[in-house]
């Protein structure tokens, strides 16, 4: 352990009302220097050299063993909290059918009995109950039907860790300690969500469309039957959106089944429920100061603003002892997350551990048993697919696809998760007429959420093990029947949108063709088969283009350069394992020369200089209004969104980015002309030949023209004499494309991809940058410099992306492609991955050693999804409380081909490239490759996960 505190800073933001006189408020986690009381992320020894990363940001802590997780910390960690720090559990429900009879402790003796027990009855005697994203009963009343598997039934709370340990050890697993009483019926509503999406195509792919539902619009049910399945509009061409999309649909399906469209190929692909498995169960620590109202709460989440709306909103009806006027939240490190940390409710019990606590800071952390049992799985999904395809020249002439997903008893992400589940359904591929529909079904299972791949990692698993059907039908090499379809730059995807930029399928498929492991395929064939008998040998190709970024994306940066050129940045956006941290430092070089000396994350509080009003509402907002709105300097599109591993590099340092660039452009480049020409060169002063075009970094020293190298601290220090900018702030905007702005800079204007700006200037007090002298990160609490320093700049100009950029059509994508090798005992069905090629294209490459590792650990949760997890949806699933690795099988190292997994990043098509998302688009392809790759060894295919050696079996 370095030194005795946590890494976090004291930070606050009010960030709303949820009820009349109640503060939220944000104390950030941030990532940098140094290891005790108010520092941050130790960078460790040389984790830059010369100006070059040499390994992440946040690495040295995490293997030093610094508290860096939510779970890590008690009440004496925490300044001003009550060091003694009593410990809370839930207690859940494992079965669905009967009512919930009340508690049976009598296992746990005399002495193992509770200090508080919280039930239901005492949430509705305290006036709390969950709202809006969150609704949902947060226990379960004594006498009612639990709503679903793994619902908490009650809260206990001990006063020391030793009887919590003999406690929570005994109850594990045991379900006589919830009692059941009398059979009801079980919980059923309506779906979560439905929608369809039809598209028929023009002669051109390139558009104009005959029917879309980015012409026509959402299309969702009118209503549903009694069994809760979707009724559809009534088919007729004349119609609303939606009777035209029954018409345009029914059309599609009819000319496949009598084959006027070519070929006909059917599928019905099943995806299992599986587990995010990241590295730290959730959890966290609450105090509630019930004098004050201010409830204060340490969790680790991809969704902090929703985390701490929700608690405030749970308490809005609050009675008297349970009033909040103030929820103070800090965020760490998360430990892991794959999406399960989104919109995650576990936080709201956190706050409720802390507001039953007895004015004593409780700590309330999931153990593997309680993740299981409760926490947020993948969705299950059943996809019936048809694809029409032309035998003679291979062209993909129509398809259909209904996805059926269960999305467990919480509503969740789940409406959004099918859509985009229907968005990708047809992955890299253009297809000139489409049919797809989407439903999301509530069950009594353990509740879906949020994770890595979100709906169209499923969608796409099924058209990718089709496409290859499809290949091996036709005697087509599977490589080149997909570049014959790959959707084209400028081509109009499944739902009539034109991606935004180049699309690269075509160089990844090349990749993919080059690597040794497919074009060896042969040759490694008869030499494995030789060696191993009684296996087969075989190789799978997949390619799949997903979507980032969610239509409205904010991004939020700030830089600050000291005198002696130390660089300190921060981003708006969450560090959840990815290595955001470390890009952001990265970015920062392409205008400083120099990768930021330290970074924080999360730093929501910083940003109140920029006086932002965001809009109430980006998703309905019309074109009329958003042109009023805009004329308001302080207005911007979007504050501050969720973090997910997709929208790490390509949005968290954006505006980073651009806030050294303004640094670059007011503070150094006037500084350089300033020491240039001290000095003429051939009798000019430097500003009469030199423009800002011209300025390179070389070998991390600014020059241009011939002008002489000058270095960072050189120029760090003029800018700070002449009281140039040292400081930028800023704020951008996003809706499949950056919102541009005008700004003025002591005379010199330009438009930057930001919509809000502020600078500091050099010789005041520049905002938290690393104090040499004692080698710490100071917060502005601990250090009292005022955000009166930051001078707000008013923008002249913006232009921000049209209303009808948005819609269902997602605008931004990345490619990547899987070839994995395999060998099948054609006896015991047994499935060994020998080897993994992954070509990935995802823009400029910020830090390639952190994307080489996101790629290898998405390849080890693809073969996991592949071949070993799988969670039963129902009572004899995860929800009985009983489940742990011992049931759940996760690869390992066994299971790896460690030293035969190889990673292909293309270079980008440009300098100016921007990073891509790809946190998620690394897993997806690997599913269906090992799929593929069985049947091109046994010659049998499997079509439901995971591909378990007696599904091989009964396949053959």
């Amino acid at each position: 352990m370095m030194g005795k505190g946590p890494i976090w800073t004291r930070r606050r933001l009010l960030i709303g009302a949820a009820s009349a006189g109640m503060a939220t408020v944000i104390a950030p986690y941030m990532s940098s220097a140094a290891g005790s009381p108010d520092t941050i992320m130790p960078d460790g020894p040389g984790w830059t050299a010369g100006g070059t990363i040499k390994y992440r940001i946040d690495g040295f802590a995490k293997v030093t063993g610094a508290k860096i997780y939510a779970r890590d910390l008690r009440g004496r960690d925490m300044d001003g909290w009550p060091e003694e720090t009593h410990h809370a559990m839930l207690l859940f429900a494992s079965d669905a059918q009967h009512a919930f009879d009340g508690l049976d402790l009598s296992m746990l003796g005399e002495s193992g009995q509770p200090d508080r027990i919280v039930l239901a009855e005492d949430l509705a005697a305290a006036g709390l109950a969950a709202e809006g994203f969150f609704a949902s009963n947060l226990l379960c009343a004594q006498g009612a039907i639990p709503d679903y598997l793994g619902q908490p039934v009650a809260m206990l709370i001990y006063a020391d860790f030793g009887r919590f340990t003999v406690a929570r050890t005994a109850l594990t697993g045991e379900a006589r300690a919830v009692k059941r009483g009398a059979a009801g019926p079980v919980r059923s509503t309506n779906p979560y969500g439905a929608g369809r999406y039809t598209r028929v195509a023009s002669q051109s792919p390139m558009g104009p469309d005959v029917f879309s539902v980015m012409l026509a619009g959402d299309v969702e049910p009118t209503g549903y039957d009694g069994e809760h399945l979707p009724i559809w509009s009534t088919a007729d061409a004349n119609g609303d959106a939606g009777a035209k999309a029954a018409f345009h649909g029914a059309e599609i399906r009819k000319s496949l089944a009598d084959g006027t469209v070519g070929k006909t190929y059917r599928q019905s692909f099943l995806t299992q429920s599986i587990d995010p498995m990241f590295m730290e169960p959730e959890g966290g620590i609450a105090w509630f100061d019930a004098a004050s109202g201010k409830l204060s709460v340490v969790i680790g989440v991809q969704s902090p603003d929703l985390s701490l709306s929700g608690i405030s909103g749970m308490a809005k009806n609050a009675t008297d002892g349970f009033k909040l006027t103030e929820v103070d939240g800090t965020f760490m490190f998360m430990g892991g997350s794959f999406g399960g940390k989104d919109h995650t409710i576990i936080p709201l019990y956190v706050a409720l551990a802390g507001m039953f606590g007895g004015g004593k800071t409780v700590r309330l952390a999931l153990n593997r048993f309680e993740q299981f049992q409760f926490g947020l799985k993948r969705h299950s999904f059943r996809i019936d697919s048809q694809l029409g395809v032309d035998p003679q020249t291979g062209k993909f002439t129509a398809f259909t696809c209904d996805l059926n997903a269960d999305g467990g008893g919480l509503k969740n992400l789940s409406s959004p998760i099918a859509s985009l589940a229907a968005v990708g359904s047809a992955s890299a591929w253009y297809t000139p007429q489409s049919d797809v529909t989407t439903v999301v079904s509530q069950s009594i299972a353990v509740a879906a959420g949020s994770m890595r791949g979100f709906g169209s990692l499923e969608s796409m698993i099924g058209m990718e093990v089709l496409v290859d059907q499809v290949a091996s039908d036709l005697g087509r090499d599977p490589i080149k029947l997909r570049r014959d379809n790959a959707l084209q730059s400028g081509w109009l995807t499944l739902v009539g949108n034109t991606p935004n930029g180049a699309v690269r399928t075509g160089d990844v498929l090349d990749a993919l063709e080059k690597s040794a492991l497919w074009a060896n395929r042969a040759a490694d064939k008869a030499v494995y088969e030789a060696d191993n008998p009684g296996f087969s040998y075989g190789v799978g190709v997949s390619c799949v283009m997903q979507t980032y970024g969610s239509g409205v994306d904010g991004s939020m940066g700030s830089v600050a350069l000291a005198a002696d050129g130390t660089i300190g940045a921060s981003s708006g956006i969450t560090e959840m394992g990815t290595g955001v941290g470390t890009a952001v430092a990265a970015r920062i070089a392409d205008h400083l020369g120099h990768p930021a000396t330290t970074v924080q994350t999360l730093t929501s509080g910083l940003w109140d200089a920029l006086q932002l009003e965001p809009e109430k509402d980006p998703w309905g907002i019309s074109q009329a209004d958003q042109e009023k709105a805009a004329q308001n300097p302080r207005w911007t599109l979007v504050g501050t969104v969720d973090t997910t591993a997709s929208n790490g590099a390509a949005f968290g340092t954006h505006a980073p980015g651009i806030a050294a660039w303004v640094i670059l452009r007011c503070g150094l480049w006037p500084a350089a002309k300033s020491i240039w020409s001290e000095g003429s060169f051939g009798g000019q002063s430097a500003g009469d030949f030199v423009t800002f075009a011209d300025l390179r970094w070389v070998d991390g020293k600014l020059t241009a023209r011939g002008m002489t190298p000058l270095t960072l601290e050189e120029l760090a220090a003029r800018a700070h004499r002449d009281g140039l900018v040292t400081g930028a702030m800023t704020h951008a905007s996003n809706r499949w494309d950056w919102a541009t702005a005008e700004f003025n800079v002591d005379g010199d204007s330009f438009e930057v991809a930001i919509d809000a700006l502020a600078v500091q200037r050099g010789g005041r007090a520049t905002w938290d940058l690393l104090d040499r002298a004692n080698a710490k990160f100071p917060s502005t609490a601990a250090k009292g410099v005022g955000r009166n320093s930051w001078a707000l700049l008013s923008r002249s100009e913006v232009n921000v992306p049209p209303v009808s950029t948005e819609r269902v059509g997602a605008g931004y994508f990345s490619c990547s492609g899987t070839v994995v090798a395999v060998g099948v005992d054609r006896i015991s069905g047994e499935t060994r991955v020998l080897g993994v090629h992954q070509a990935i294209e995802c823009g400029r490459a910020l830090v390639p050693d952190i994307i080489r590792g996101m790629v290898e650990g998405g390849i080890v949760m693809g073969i996991g999804q592949a071949l070993t997890e799988y969670l039963p949806l129902y009572e004899d699933g995860p929800g009985d409380g009983t489940w742990n690795l011992n049931s759940y099988r996760v690869p390992v190292s066994a299971d790896i081909p460690v030293d035969h997994i190889t990673v292909d990043i293309l270079a980008p098509l440009g300098p100016t490239d921007s990073p891509k998302g790809l946190g998620e688009l690394s897993m997806i392809p690997v599913i269906p490759g090992v799929l593929n790759a069985i049947h091109d060894a046994v010659g049998a295919r499997v079509l439901s996960l995971p591909a378990t050696p007696q599904k091989i079996k009964e396949a053959l």
